[in-house]
């Protein structure tokens, strides 16, 4: 992608940043975290067009996490417990996703994937999600 398209498309990324506000209501949407800063993350793999239902917005420690999995420490992604139960399709998606990644590394994660509410939706959808 040269620097023209790729900056074009950060701009309209960027376009999601009101929209995602109020959806997150300025939390973060994976760790609940708030009065910090919160940045746009699109969810891999990235689409050509940049696409609202791909983005999540998410403070900046959690995106060093999502980074870095192969790095993470056994409590730092405990906030899954929590975004699992979200109503916006793509949060959950994304939680289901990473607690599929972390399962067979921290016990609780299986746990979380087996006690929460998962609908068949929300597992195709975090089927498609690749970190």
């Amino acid at each position: 992608m040269s620097t023209k398209k790729y900056k074009e498309k950060l701009s309209r990324v960027g376009e999601f940043g009101k929209d995602l506000a109020r959806r997150s209501k300025s939390k973060c949407e994976l760790c609940g975290a708030s009065k910090v800063k919160l940045v746009i993350y699109e969810l891999p793999p990235i689409p050509k067009e940049p696409d609202f239902n791909n983005c999540i917005f998410i403070c900046e420690e959690c995106l060093n996490k999502l980074n870095n999995l192969n790095k993470i420490k056994e409590n730092d992604l405990r906030f899954l417990e929590n975004s699992i139960w979200s109503e916006t399709p793509i949060i959950k998606a994304t939680s289901i996703s990473l607690l599929t990644i972390i399962k067979n590394k921290f016990p609780w994660a299986e746990d979380v994937l087996y006690n929460g509410y998962v609908e068949k939706q929300d597992l195709e959808n975090s089927e498609k999600i690749i970190f």
